[in-house]
């Protein structure tokens, strides 16, 4: 059975650009609405719910983090950011906010649509596991604390990260097990004009490896997939709160 498109809500202050992505969501066939502030959003949002928010972070009275946060009590809605602050810090900021994910503007539109589609699969994996018996979830998650960035295992043991280490599980996590190709990884993690952003992220990858295996009693269930990307594959969740581990 066809997977149904999500329903959209844009928040940007910016009038032309709000209405250009808009009118473009509208004609690829989804449902779509627009607001020009935090507040505004929140007013349409308790009549007409959302699959998918995108936000641009520098709105007029509540930023556009402020409302990532609130929704991060909402796991059944999925956040764009949309911003033209492309620096490490500001990324790893959203992320933490909240965001699935973090694009920088300009942004291709048909780029936008891949990215909304994609994290409509994330709201469909979720829904999924809702639905499992317990016995399915039987061993617990791994936790990732985004307050302390620490990785805690199913055993409770914890492996504290480095800020590129953090951002790499982030995105990997919020995939829900689903493979993130190098790209979007290099893109999320190191900025969209990243230099050897492959081989970086292959050390990355290869050290937060290394690191986990001597500090925790479980392999790390990151896996590769040849020539694709990477995954998470084993039951996850994010927490706001600070691990007492």
């Amino acid at each position: 059975m066809k997977t149904p498109k999500p329903r959209i809500a844009i928040v940007e202050d910016d009038v032309d650009q709000l209405h250009s992505i808009e009118e473009f969501l509208l004609d690829a066939g989804y449902t779509v609405w627009g607001a020009g502030s935090a507040e505004s959003f929140y007013r349409n949002f308790m009549v007409n719910p959302v699959d998918v928010v995108i936000l641009d972070v520098g709105l007029p009275g509540e930023s556009g983090l402020s409302v990532a946060k609130l929704l991060m009590d909402r796991p059944e809605v999925a956040v764009i950011i949309l911003s033209a602050r492309d620096a490490l810090n500001d990324r790893l900021l959203g992320m933490r906010s909240g965001a699935d994910r973090y694009l920088i503007k300009p942004v291709s539109l048909l780029e936008l649509a891949a990215n909304i589609d994609a994290v409509g699969k994330r709201l469909v994996l979720h829904s999924d596991e809702l639905n499992r018996s317990p016995s399915d979830l039987s061993k617990g998650p791994w936790t990732l604390a985004t307050q302390d960035w620490q990785l805690v295992s199913p055993q409770g043991m914890v492996l504290p990260l480095t800020t590129h280490e953090f951002a790499l599980l982030n995105c990997l996590i919020r995939s829900q097990g689903k493979v993130v190709s190098k790209q979007d990884l290099i893109t999320q993690i190191q900025g969209a004009r990243a230099q050897n952003g492959n081989e970086r992220l292959n050390l990355l990858v290869a050290r937060l490896r290394k690191k986990a295996s001597d500090m925790l009693t479980e392999p790390l269930p990151l896996k590769t997939a040849h020539q694709l990307g990477y995954a998470f594959t084993a039951h996850a969740r994010l927490s706001q709160e600070k691990n007492s581990v």
